[in-house]
C-alpha cells in the first residue's frame, strides 16, 4: 500500500498524493539530456547515451518550436464518462505537427554528432527521404511503434521516431489538467495516452514521499499505483525484486530494481530516488540493460517498451 505522509505529527492530517502527475514542459528533455551525459562516462552505454544526450536536447528544441493543438471537448467527455485516456494513442488522429518534431531533432542530431558517423548519418538520411517522399510510411512506421510491433527494418529509425512522438504526446499531455484524465478502467496503462509505463518510480518529493509512479513511455505522465503490486497483472502475490548489486549487499540499498511477477512471469524495472535523487526513468532504464538480460535469462518478460531503444539495434 502506498504509504501516506504525516505532516504535523497527528493522524488525523494526511498528505494526500495526486493521483495522476501531467508533464511539466519542455525542462524535462533538458534535464534527461543532463542525466544522460552524466552517466555516459562510466557506462558500458555510454556511447548510445551520448548520442541520446543530443537526441534529448533535440526534444527540447522541438519542443518549444511549437504550440499542441487543442484536445478536443469530446475527448475529454468520453474519458471522464468511460474511463477512456484523452489521447489514446493507438487511435488519437496524430496531427502532421509530429513529423515537424522529427524534423527538428534529426536536425539538432546531425548538427553535433553525426560528423564522421557513417552509420549514422545514412539513418538520418533515409529518415529525412521518407519524410519527404513517403510520410504514409513514416506514420505506419509510428503506428508499430506505438502499438509495440515494431518490425527489423524499422530499428534503426525508432529512437528518432518515439523521441518526436514523445514530444507530440508530452506536448498534447501538459495542456490538460488532472481532471481532464478521467479515471482509467485499466490501471496498468497510462491514463492520459493509454501507452504502457516504461519504469515505475519511488519519489521523494514532499507532496509524493515514498508513493510509486509508473512512468508513461510515450506521454510522460505519472500516475500512482501501490507498491509491492505487480504492473501487468496487479497480483500482489509472487512479487519479488532482482538488482545488479554484489553478493551480499542488500536489495533494499539498491536504487534500480526489477520488479518481478511469478504470478504472470513478467517484470518492470522501479527506480527508488530516495537512493539516487538524479535517475530519470528513461535514460537509467537504458543505462541498466544488463538488468534487462539478467532478469530475461530467469524467465520474466518485460511488460513496458522504451521508445529511445529497440533491442538489438544500439
Amino acid at each position: 500500500m502506498a504509504t501516506p505522509i504525516i505532516t504535523d505529527g497527528t493522524m488525523d492530517k494526511l498528505v494526500k498524493a495526486p493521483r495522476v502527475v501531467l508533464p511539466s514542459g519542455a525542462g524535462l528533455f533538458k534535464e534527461r539530456a543532463t542525466r544522460c551525459e552524466a552517466l555516459a562516462a562510466n557506462s558500458d552505454t555510454g556511447a548510445y547515451l551520448r548520442f541520446l544526450s543530443h537526441v534529448c536536447r533535440g526534444q527540447s528544441k522541438a519542443y518549444g518550436a511549437r504550440q499542441a493543438l487543442p484536445v478536443s471537448e469530446r475527448a475529454i467527455a468520453n474519458s471522464r464518462e468511460h474511463g477512456m485516456p484523452p489521447l489514446s494513442a493507438h487511435v488519437f488522429p496524430r496531427d502532421p505537427q509530429w513529423r515537424s518534431d522529427l524534423r527538428d531533432i534529426l536536425e539538432s542530431v546531425e548538427s553535433v554528432s553525426s560528423s564522421g558517423n557513417t552509420q549514422l548519418s545514412s539513418v538520418i538520411s533515409a529518415i529525412r527521404s521518407t519524410l519527404d517522399t513517403d510520410p504514409t510510411g513514416l506514420e505506419a512506421i509510428a503506428d508499430r511503434l506505438i502499438a509495440g510491433l515494431s518490425e527489423p527494418q524499422d530499428g534503426p529509425m525508432v529512437p528518432f521516431v518515439g523521441a518526436a512522438l514523445q514530444v507530440y504526446f508530452t506536448r498534447l499531455a501538459a495542456t490538460l489538467s488532472p481532471d481532464d484524465v478521467g479515471a482509467c478502467d485499466v490501471a496498468t496503462v497510462c491514463p492520459c495516452c493509454g501507452m504502457r509505463p516504461t519504469a515505475s518510480l519511488v519519489r521523494i518529493d514532499p507532496d509524493r514521499n515514498n508513493y510509486r509512479y509508473l512512468i508513461c513511455a510515450l506521454c510522460m505522465t505519472e500516475w500512482n499505483m501501490e507498491r509491492v503490486k505487480c504492473t501487468s497483472c496487479e497480483e500482489e502475490k509472487g512479487v519479488g525484486y532482482l538488482t545488479l548489486e554484489a553478493e551480499g549487499a542488500s536489495t533494499a540499498d539498491a536504487a534500480v530494481r526489477a520488479e518481478t511477477c511469478d504470478e504472470c512471469k513478467t517484470y518492470l524495472k522501479i527506480f527508488v530516488q530516495e537512493k539516487d535523487p538524479q535517475v530519470d526513468p528513461i535514460v537509467d532504464d537504458l543505462n541498466s540493460l544488463a538488468l534487462d538480460m539478467l532478469v530475461d535469462e530467469k524467465g520474466y518478460a518485460r511488460t513496458g517498451p522504451n521508445l529511445l531503444f529497440y533491442p538489438g539495434h544500439e
